[in-house]
C-alpha cells in the first residue's frame, strides 16, 4: 500500500477520472456510513468490475483511493486491470459522523451537508471540505491522467467549490466520469454509456 505525500496547494487544471465506490450493505440499507468501513456488497463488487472494464479503455496514469475498503476494493478492480498501483490517501475519506455512524440515516443529513448541523463526535461539513478539497487538488496536480477513488461527500464537496456541467449533486455508485477543469468550471462526462442525475434539494445519502 503506497500513502500519498502531505498536500500542497495547487490549482485544479488537469482532466481526471472520480469514481465513487460501489454499493455496500450500509447502502442498500439506509445507514449512515461515513467512517465505519461497510464492505461492498455483492452488487457493489460487479459494479466495480463493471466500473473497471470501462477505465481500463481509459488512458489513467494513477490511481489515489479514500483507504476506506469500500473504495479500495473499488479502486484494485481498475488497478488489477490497468497494471497500477492504488495509493491511499485518508485525507479522501467520507465525512465523519460521529456518534451517528452505523446508524440508520437522521432527519438532519440535509443539514449536514447546508453546513447547519454538526454530529456530536464527528466534523462539521467545514472541516470536512477544508480536508478533502486539498487532497483531491493535490492528487490531480500530481500527475496527468489520475483516477481518483472515494466517496459522494467527496464529490459533493468539490461541487461547493466550482459548477459542474452538468450539475450532478448526487454521485452514483461506481459510474465513472471524467473530468475537464475549465477554471472554476468541471465539465463532467459520464463513461461507458451510464447517466448521471442532475439537480437536487440536498445531498441525502452520505457514502
Amino acid at each position: 500500500m503506497q500513502e500519498t505525500s502531505k498536500h500542497p496547494e495547487a490549482e485544479l487544471t488537469r482532466p481526471f477520472y472520480f469514481l465513487r465506490h460501489g454499493e455496500t450493505f450500509y447502502n442498500r440499507e439506509g445507514r449512515m456510513q461515513g467512517q465505519s468501513d461497510a464492505p461492498l456488497s455483492d452488487l457493489g463488487l460487479a459494479q466495480a468490475e463493471q466500473a473497471a472494464a470501462v477505465l481500463a479503455e481509459q488512458p489513467i496514469e494513477r490511481i489515489v483511493s479514500s483507504p476506506l475498503s469500500r473504495a479500495t476494493r473499488t479502486a484494485e478492480a481498475s488497478a488489477r486491470r490497468l497494471g497500477l498501483p492504488v495509493e491511499h490517501d485518508p485525507a479522501l475519506m467520507e465525512a465523519h459522523f460521529g456518534i451517528y455512524q452505523d446508524k440508520p440515516h437522521p432527519p438532519w443529513v440535509p443539514d449536514f451537508w447546508a453546513g447547519r448541523f454538526h454530529p456530536e463526535g464527528g466534523e462539521d461539513f467545514q472541516q470536512f471540505r477544508d480536508r478533502v478539497w486539498p487532497a483531491l487538488v493535490a492528487a490531480v496536480a500530481a500527475s496527468p491522467n489520475t483516477l481518483v477513488v472515494a466517496h459522494g461527500g467527496v464529490w459533493f464537496a468539490a461541487r461547493t467549490k466550482v459548477r459542474m456541467i452538468p450539475d450532478v449533486v448526487d454521485m452514483p455508485n461506481a459510474v465513472p466520469v471524467h473530468v475537464v477543469p475549465e477554471g472554476a468550471v468541471w465539465r463532467v462526462t459520464a463513461l461507458g454509456g451510464a447517466s448521471l442525475p442532475e439537480g437536487s434539494d440536498f445531498y441525502q445519502r452520505p457514502s
